[in-house]
């Protein structure tokens, strides 16, 4: 079987624009700030130091400021160890792409990325690659040792295949994690992959157990279809069906469709409070990463 192309030399500098673009001098070490962002990762109170104009003021403190006589802001150091678990989907859907990148190649490389800096901000990472069943798993590990088993795993291309089934997987992370540790759930979520019925209890209890983070990993024509009137034969990955359809016919129906879809799966998402955001395969994952958890900082 091949490999997906991902060069670990490019995660670094990616890693680095993150670290720059946050602005943050005194970042431990290169994704010290970047992962600061998590709501709630371990974070506790130190005490108040005087306001400095390299400080953010949605940081000031305004009550104790008017008893002190000072401008201060809050202070937190943060435990280290905490775990942070990436449940990567790798079915059958995730091996599509109209962009340079399927989302299966995509997803990887955004997944190597945030644990890199997530090592490197000394949290422990685990792994698991899920279908209808768990294909790979890793326990949460510090080191980049753990970062070279997810390469090898992410990047080869038998990785991927089968069909979609969350059921054993959202009992492992139940079973194996510890409360309070950071799950990451990386899916396309097309089609009904996730009867809502069926899993809202499971979320809800994975939600109030865990910070669970939820990403939408899409291709641009998951759902939108191009404009051009054109017929397209699509197969399946088995090659034992073919369907021709013309793009200028369905197009309508399709793109109300999927914005069904997806209005139904974010409210779900957001009935059983997990925090989602979304990425698509012709877009930076950094910048689109970096505004979501910057988001998360004043929630």
């Amino acid at each position: 079987m091949g490999r997906f192309p991902i060069k670990v030399a490019s995660l670094g500098k990616q890693i680095d624009m993150i670290s720059k673009s946050m602005d943050i001098d005194n970042a431990q070490s290169i994704g010290e700030g970047y992962f600061n962002f998590f709501k709630g990762s371990g974070l506790e109170f130190k005490g108040y130091r005087e306001y400095t104009l390299s400080d953010d003021s949605k940081n000031i403190d305004w009550k104790a400021s008017l008893r002190s006589d000072k401008v201060l802001v809050k202070e937190f150091f943060r435990e280290k160890g905490i775990d942070v678990i990436f449940v990567y989907d790798v079915s059958d859907s995730m091996l599509f792409g109209s962009e340079k990148k399927v989302k299966a190649h995509y997803g990887a490389e955004f997944i190597l990325t945030l644990a890199g800096t997530a090592i490197e901000s000394n949290y422990n990472v685990g792994l698991i690659c899920f279908s209808d069943e768990i294909k790979k798993s890793f326990l949460p590990a510090s080191g980049q040792n753990q970062v070279g088993l997810f390469f090898d795993v992410l990047g080869n291309h038998s990785t991927y295949g089968g069909k979609f089934d969350l059921t054993d997987t959202l009992m492992y992370i139940d079973a194996n994690f510890t409360p309070g540790s950071i799950i990451i759930l990386v899916s396309d979520f097309l089609g009904n992959k996730i009867p809502f019925n069926k899993f809202e209890n499971k979320f809800k209890q994975i939600s109030k157990k865990f910070d669970f983070i939820t990403v939408l990993l899409r291709d641009p024509r998951d759902e939108f279809m191009p404009s051009d009137n054109m017929d397209i034969v699509v197969s399946d990955l088995d090659g034992r069906g073919e369907l021709l359809f013309n793009t200028k016919k369905i197009k309508k129906k399709y793109e109300e469709y999927s914005k069904k879809q997806r209005e139904q799966l974010v409210k779900f998402l957001l009935d059983v409070r997990s925090e989602c955001f979304e990425l698509y395969t012709n877009k930076s994952y950094v910048e689109e990463s970096l505004a979501f958890f910057k988001r998360r900082k004043y929630y």
